[in-house]
């Protein structure tokens, strides 16, 4: 006689019809559970593969820009151009560029990651308030430029920008030639 499951309790065993996953009932929510985390373990390693926080950061900010009122008054401007550039093309930016342009008859005020970036907030916040606070975002191209995951980054956000504002934000300067075979097929380089 049968004991449980309780639909079935009193009958004979040798009349009662049960599906395998009523017999093993714990098999069948062990297995269900390990399949669950095994996809999100998957979604995770593929998020941070391809960069999904970041273009989950970035699609909330554009749906907040989106929301807000087209005439409510200009953003916060800090400077005049956020300079996006390779660490490895340090020395020409900061010791030619950012002199002449900070040292010119009427300054500009650029915003450069070294100095200007707040410590302990998370890169991709300074990078997009930075880019936000300025009214140009300057990128120094060079094979280092194109190589560099956070001038991608950068770049992303710059065209995103310049397709919600229809703003002309960007100031392209070629700092050496670039291979085209150098250029990532990524959106952003094609």
């Amino acid at each position: 006689m049968c004991d449980s499951p309780s639909p079935v309790r009193g009958q004979r065993v040798r009349d009662t019809r049960l599906s395998p996953s009523e017999c093993h009932r714990a098999v069948v929510v062990s297995a269900v559970c390990c399949a669950l985390f095994l996809l999100l373990l998957l979604a995770g390693v593929l998020c941070h593969c391809f960069h999904g926080l970041w273009y989950v950061k970035m699609m909330w900010t554009w749906l907040q820009a989106k929301r807000k009122p087209r005439k409510a008054p200009r953003r916060d401007i800090c400077y005049d151009a956020f300079v996006s550039y390779s660490e490895r093309d340090s020395y020409w930016v900061e010791n030619f560029m950012v002199q002449e342009l900070e040292h010119f008859n009427s300054p500009f005020k650029l915003c450069l990651h070294k100095r200007d970036f707040i410590p302990g907030k998370w890169i991709i916040d300074n990078i997009i308030d930075s880019i936000e606070k300025s009214h140009k975002t300057i990128f120094v191209l060079s094979e280092n430029f194109v190589k560099s995951e956070w001038c991608k980054y950068e770049l992303d956000f710059s065209h995103f920008r310049l397709f919600d504002e229809n703003d002309s934000a960007a100031i392209l300067i070629l700092l050496e030639p670039i291979e085209k075979k150098a250029i990532p097929s990524r959106k952003g380089f094609s």
